[in-house]
C-alpha cells in the first residue's frame, strides 16, 4: 500500500509541475512579437548582384507595402508602394540603373521595416 500510495504522489507532483511549467510559459509568452503577422524578407539569390534581380518577400494578409533601396540611411529609390495581397510577391529590378556599391533593399509598413544588405556589381 504504501508503494501505490507513493508512486501517486510522484505521479500528482509530476502533473503538478507540468501545469505550473506551462503557465510560467503562457505568462512569458504575453507580449511578444507575433512573428506569423508580419512580412518575411528573403535575401538574394546571388550577392553581388548584377543585372536583374529578383526581391522575394512574403505577406501574411493584405497590407499596403513601400518598397524602397537605400544608399545608407538615404532612401534613393522606391520601387513600389502599394497594396499587395496575401502570399508571397516578387520585384524584379535591373541594378544597371545603380554604379557598384553596397546598398539596402527593404519593406516598410505600417507596423515593420525589414532591410537586407546587398551589393551590386556590374562588370
Amino acid at each position: 500500500m504504501e508503494k501505490i500510495t507513493a508512486i501517486l504522489f510522484v505521479s500528482f507532483l509530476l502533473l503538478l509541475g507540468v501545469i505550473l511549467y506551462r503557465l510560467l510559459l503562457r505568462k512569458l509568452s504575453k507580449g511578444r512579437i507575433k512573428k506569423e503577422n508580419y512580412c518575411t524578407l528573403y535575401s538574394l539569390d546571388k550577392n553581388p548582384a548584377s543585372g536583374e534581380v529578383a526581391f522575394y518577400f512574403v505577406n501574411p494578409h493584405k497590407i499596403t507595402i513601400e518598397f524602397s533601396i537605400w544608399e545608407g540611411e538615404i532612401k534613393i529609390l522606391e520601387l513600389r508602394n502599394e497594396e499587395f495581397s496575401e502570399g508571397g510577391h516578387i520585384i524584379h529590378f535591373d541594378t544597371k540603373n545603380l554604379k557598384n556599391g553596397d546598398y539596402l533593399f527593404g519593406l516598410v509598413t505600417n507596423e515593420q521595416k525589414t532591410i537586407k544588405r546587398f551589393q551590386i556589381n556590374n562588370e
